[in-house]
């Protein structure tokens, strides 16, 4: 045996780029999802009460009395809060009253709701369309978003792991034995059956194989992720399986054309043709 009858198939480019591809995209939802929590639900909340003391100023402003009055009648108006403080971030003044534009009389007169809301939002850099249903957000809701980036992160920590694992191992063959990812030393002799069904299409073989106690083991050969098939660099994974078959003896396990050619759907397209020419 020498250096020649050796072929080893490391991690690929594609696996590499879908790991990767994986890992930040999960890694970036998790974020996403964490400052909803933290700070965009919350936030969202505190624009929906304001938005709602100037609703209520334009409610109580259609009432001639409370207009009269209107220094009086706002001068111990406050925000309206919901009553559940933790959807609200954390440090926020519960006892603030209506912002001074709401308590004038004369911008109520000639602003009126639309006017005085712009510079309100606009001073602190909030939507001026809002939604007080479907912008608020419960504690419920608030929670999803934490529980969403604790899935997130750990999807991004399994793609992180994976991609680790998998940066170590490669898959390779010389004169007498495959080499699986996981280390096994498989001799040709000892492959009993190979199941190539899907090599074709997913570049992915099984092979079942007896260990040094007689036991029947089985391991993959996967083309995609370890050497890949590009005629430029040489077709490794295609190279390293034709070097099993050329030394296996066993049972192989493939799609065979009459298969194809004998489809359920082909059957029942045979026995419709049969039946109109019999009737």
């Amino acid at each position: 045996m020498n250096d020649t009858e050796k072929i080893e198939c490391l991690p690929t480019k594609w696996f590499y780029w879908r790991a990767l591809l994986m890992l930040v995209m999960f890694a970036l939802f998790g974020l996403y999802f964490l400052y909803d929590w933290k700070i965009g639900y919350p936030e969202k909340n505190i624009v929906v009460a304001h938005y709602k003391a100037f609703e209520e100023a334009e409610e109580a402003w259609t009432d001639p009395e409370k207009r009269e009055q209107w220094a009086a009648f706002s001068a111990d108006k406050k925000i309206p809060f919901d009553e559940d403080r933790s959807i609200y971030p954390s440090g926020t003044n519960f006892d603030q009253d209506w912002p001074e534009g709401l308590k004038d009389a004369e911008a109520m007169e000639n602003l009126k709701l639309a006017g005085l809301w712009k510079d309100h939002s606009e001073e602190r850099g909030w939507p001026q369309k809002v939604d007080t249903l479907e912008d608020a957000k419960p504690a419920d809701k608030i929670f999803e978003q934490l529980v969403s980036a604790g899935i997130c992160a750990l999807l991004a920590g399994t793609a992180a792991f994976f991609l680790l694992r998998t940066r170590k191992r490669s898959m390779r063959v010389d004169g007498e034995a495959f080499y699986s990812v996981e280390g096994a030393r498989i001799p040709f002799s000892a492959i009993r059956v190979i199941d190539k069904r899907k090599w074709d299409t997913k570049g992915l073989a099984t092979l079942t194989y007896e260990n040094d106690n007689g036991q029947r083991k089985k391991t993959k050969v996967d083309g995609m992720v370890y050497g890949q098939f590009k005629e430029e660099d040489g077709a490794p994974a295609e190279k390293l399986f034709q070097r099993i078959l050329q030394n296996f003896n066993g049972e192989l396990i493939e799609l065979a054309e009459e298969d194809l050619e004998e489809s359920p759907v082909a059957s029942e397209n045979g026995k419709q043709e049969g039946g109109a020419q019999d009737s």
